[in-house]
């Protein structure tokens, strides 16, 4: 239908009544067409929200789900910070033990040459 057709009233002086009565009839079923097409739209669109809402649902449980992930690996990110820097602190130290040992082997035999020293290491034995 032309949304720019205006109505305009019916000339009983020009056309026969059953003229006119088609005419409108005409008319009317036009709207009815018009009507029922946007009833049956507007019917889809309820549809549509009705699916969209269970989606949403779900799209917020992710987004839940994404934070709590976000928060974790954060978290995850702090502690491999700290384990990094522990293990800074233990080769460090192992470098000094190992720099050490040749030092305590030294002293251990001096202990082992003293009065006494063999019997003690040779009881922990």
């Amino acid at each position: 239908m032309d949304a720019r057709r205006q109505a305009r009233p019916p000339s009983t002086d020009k056309e026969p009544p059953i003229k006119i009565l088609q005419n409108v009839s005409s008319e009317i079923r036009e709207w009815e067409h018009a009507v029922t097409t946007v009833m049956l739209r507007i019917r889809q669109i309820g549809v549509l929200i009705d699916r969209l809402g269970p989606a949403l649902d779900d799209l917020s449980e992710l987004l839940d789900a994404a934070k709590q992930i976000a928060e974790t690996a954060e978290g995850l990110a702090v502690s491999a910070k700290g384990i990094d820097r522990s293990a800074e602190i233990i080769a460090r130290d192992a470098e000094k033990i190992a720099q050490a040992l040749p030092a305590v082997e030294r002293l251990g035999r001096l202990a082992d040459r003293l009065p006494g020293g063999g019997r003690r290491s040779a009881a922990g034995r």
